[in-house]
């Protein structure tokens, strides 16, 4: 009660310095255990994580191997380790793809399957060697789940046998899944869907006996092409003009109806890689109307 200021405010500065003495004691000590815990962290031997297609994964508190590293041999305990691809550039099969294509035959529910259908896709551009062993069987298997109820489902498979096209060997087998695609982008009005299936089409030499099927869905392709989303009009587009340098379609594409507004695709305010596409379509139908001949490819 008696105590001057000064005498208070000294005492305050006391208990300051003792406060902060404490806590950076406090924070010193708990960086010594954090540095001694992370010297001592090892990785266990074993975990039961897949083998993922760019690195090992890893479980809690494990540590990846770094990029530059070579892949190590195979221990009895832990299986291969290291990078999938790696594995494969040294003719070592990771077994992921097969993995994968595996687990694709069990009952899953619908975001399983589409998130397998997902990894098998990156699988097939990632891991060559190993998706150019798989058989045509793995195709079909692919390709039976075009019939799954789920719309997120079928667009993966498109876009796994998309991936699986650019495999020679496998070619003929996906042009056997050709009339359902076209059943499915005609009769589901889905953007992604959409670009998935005109993809897998465009990557594909389509043969004579779906172009009845063809004449079927040309309006609905032409509804695609007068949408408003951009890559689907592109991936149309490009589809149409192929189309049109068969003899037997290109009336087909003619007598389809169009919106008041269709001349607008060919405005300068549209995307360049849709114009591009626009101009090769009407070069395309211009020159088989005209002249009944394919138009003459640019040298340049």
């Amino acid at each position: 009660m008696g105590m001057s200021i000064p005498q208070y405010l000294g005492q305050m500065d006391i208990r300051k310095g003792v406060v902060g003495l404490a806590t950076g004691a406090g924070f010193i000590y708990l960086l010594y255990k954090a540095i001694r815990a992370g010297i001592k962290c090892q990785p266990p031997l074993y975990t039961a994580s897949p083998i993922c297609i760019a690195r090992e994964c890893t479980g809690p508190g494990e540590r990846a191997l770094p990029q530059e590293a070579p892949a190590p041999e195979a221990s009895s305990v832990g299986g291969p380790k290291g990078l999938a691809v790696e594995r494969e550039r040294h003719g070592r099969d990771s077994g992921e793809l097969r993995r994968l294509l595996n687990s694709l035959e069990y009952k899953q529910d619908e975001y399983a399957k589409s998130m397998i259908l997902h990894s098998i896709t990156r699988c097939v551009y990632l891991l060559e060697a190993e998706a150019s062993s798989c058989t045509t069987d793995d195709i079909s298997l692919v390709g039976s789940m075009l019939d799954d109820k789920d719309n997120s489902v079928k667009i993966q498979a498109l876009n796994t046998l998309k991936a699986f096209s650019g495999i020679r060997k496998f070619r003929l087998k996906i042009q056997e899944h050709t009339i359902k695609v076209l059943e499915l982008i005609s009769t589901i009005w889905d953007s992604e869907l959409h670009v998935a299936g005109l993809r897998l089409l465009n990557s594909l030499p389509l043969p004579d006996y779906v172009h009845p099927q063809l004449r079927r869905v040309m309006p609905a392709l032409m509804e695609i092409l007068q949408s408003e989303y951009i890559l689907a009009q592109v991936q149309a587009t490009r589809l149409l003009s192929y189309l049109a340098q068969k003899n037997d379609l290109l009336y087909d594409i003619l007598n389809c109806q169009v919106h008041s507004n269709f001349l607008n695709l060919f405005q300068s305010t549209q995307p360049g890689s849709l114009l591009f596409e626009t101009a090769a379509m009407l070069q395309a139908v211009l020159w088989r109307g005209l002249c009944g001949k394919e138009p003459e490819q640019d040298s340049g």
